[in-house]
Parts: structure tokens; sequence; C-alpha cells
């Protein structure tokens, strides 16, 4: 791994501090900066060279019955969100060694930031519900795919929803929860 990637991640795992004490920031969230989208963008048009033939249909098969976050009450918001952020992290980082490091980077660094902060919205009282009878069964569709898919499927199903996480998940997350809308 690129060692000033490692030194921007403990710093910002430094600076993020513990989730004790802390407040849920729903507002951060509530647009997409053009850069990001622009990142994220890039991020993609590099990768589908790497894509398999198959990344569509990985995409499918992960995001097959995934309930719309905006029809999902406050918990299980977050809850979704947290899932599919964390596992966008998680490709992320695996893939910040690679060649793409730099076009990596700034959508990894964006990821990691949002994840501390829904985890900090998961401790605070109106976000710790357990998930609903609605969501468990996604929540163990998406385990499954995880355990079951391969790496390059998983990576390519990841990378191909990145945007609409972006730019419709978490920004419907923020609306709806800063809003109070259940």
């Amino acid at each position: 791994m690129n060692v000033r990637l490692v030194a921007v991640i403990v710093l910002a795992v430094a600076v993020s501090g513990s989730p004790h004490g802390s407040h849920c920031h729903v507002s951060r969230y509530l647009s997409v900066s053009p850069t990001d989208v622009t990142a994220l963008r890039q991020l993609q048009g590099v990768s589908e060279k790497d894509m398999s033939s198959n990344a569509t249909r990985c995409y499918r098969r992960m995001m097959k019955h995934k309930p719309s976050v905006c029809d999902l009450e406050p918990s299980d918001r977050l809850i979704l969100t947290l899932e599919r952020v964390s596992l966008a992290a998680d490709v992320l980082t695996s893939m910040s060694s690679s060649a793409l490091s730099d076009a990596v980077s700034q959508s990894l660094m964006a990821f990691l930031t949002l994840r501390d902060d829904l985890m900090i919205c998961r401790e605070s009282p109106e976000y710790r519900e357990p998930a609903s009878q609605r969501l468990r069964p996604w929540l163990h569709h998406l385990q499954r795919f995880k355990e079951t898919a391969s790496p390059e499927c998983v990576r390519d199903a990841v990378l191909l929803g990145l945007i609409s996480l972006r730019v419709e998940d978490v920004s419907c997350w923020a609306v709806r929860n800063l809003s109070g809308e259940t």
C-alpha cells in the first residue's frame, strides 16, 4: 500500500476521534460536490478497462432485491447505507495499491470519512434500532454475495454502483434524516 495513502488514512482516523461525544453530521451529505462526482466518474472510466465481461451481471446480482433507501425507516436507511459504504471503502482500500491509486485515493478518502460519520450516527439513540424484518433479507443477501462471489465480481459490482451509492442512497439518507421524515 502506498505510504502516503496509509499516512492520510491514519491522520483521518486520528482527526475523526472516537464516536463518543461526537455528533451525527447528516447535513454534510445533503449534496454531492461536482469534484466528488467527477472523481467517481474518472475512477469508473479507468476501472472499466479492467472489469470482467460479467461486471453488469455482478452488479445486478449484488443489488438484487435491494430496497430503496428512501422508502425505509430512519434506522434502516442508516444501516443499509453504512453496509454499502463500508463495502465500497473495503474495495477501494484493496485497490489503493494498484496502478489506479491516484484515481482511487480521493474516492477512498471520501468513503472512509462517510463511513466514519455513519458509524458515529449509528451510535446515536435514534439510530440504534436493529435492522427491521424488511431489511434483514437484503442484508443477508449482501453478506452471501460477499462470501460467494469472486473478489473481481465484488469489486466490479461495487465500482459500478459508486455513483448511485453516493448520489442517491447517501443523499436520500441525509435529506430524509435531516428533515425528520420517516
